[in-house]
């Protein structure tokens, strides 16, 4: 075998070795792939757009729609019986048994943790450490 057929072998037998260039179809299969997942089935749950109804101090009602994104992200409206409307972007996780939301609506601190139930596909029930709840409905 003449050296250059040598060096070209040698280069195989490396790869093969070594397991470069085997490709099983299989992406991220080693221990150090990250292999990004989809949500969990309880994030998958949580997932739409939910809305609710409360009155304020002045007796004015509320209505608040609430979009949790596969991504991680939220929108929280408010809008006025007057016709105002106000519009908040954030993020939200679950964390054990808890829904946290974070972003500038969640006063004071700019993250709400709070228990939460599906007491079917479409009733959220949120409770605030206090034992306040509020119940969404699934749009």
């Amino acid at each position: 075998m003449n050296k250059c057929r040598w060096v070209v072998l040698y280069i195989i037998l490396g790869q093969v070795a070594s397991g470069a260039g085997c490709d099983d179809g299989a992406a991220g299969t080693g221990p150090e792939d990250s292999v990004p997942s989809g949500p969990t089935a309880a994030e998958q749950a949580l997932i739409g757009t939910w809305t609710s109804t409360n009155v304020d101090q002045n007796q004015e009602e509320l209505e608040f729609m609430l979009t949790l994104e596969e991504d991680g992200r939220l929108s929280m409206a408010e809008k006025r019986g007057t016709g105002g409307q106000l519009s908040f972007p954030g993020t939200w996780a679950l964390e054990g048994d808890l829904l946290v939301l974070r972003g500038a609506y969640f006063e004071p601190d700019g993250e709400a943790r709070v228990k939460y139930s599906l007491p079917d596909g479409n009733t959220l029930v949120l409770e605030d450490e206090s034992g306040a709840q509020g119940v969404w409905t699934r749009l």
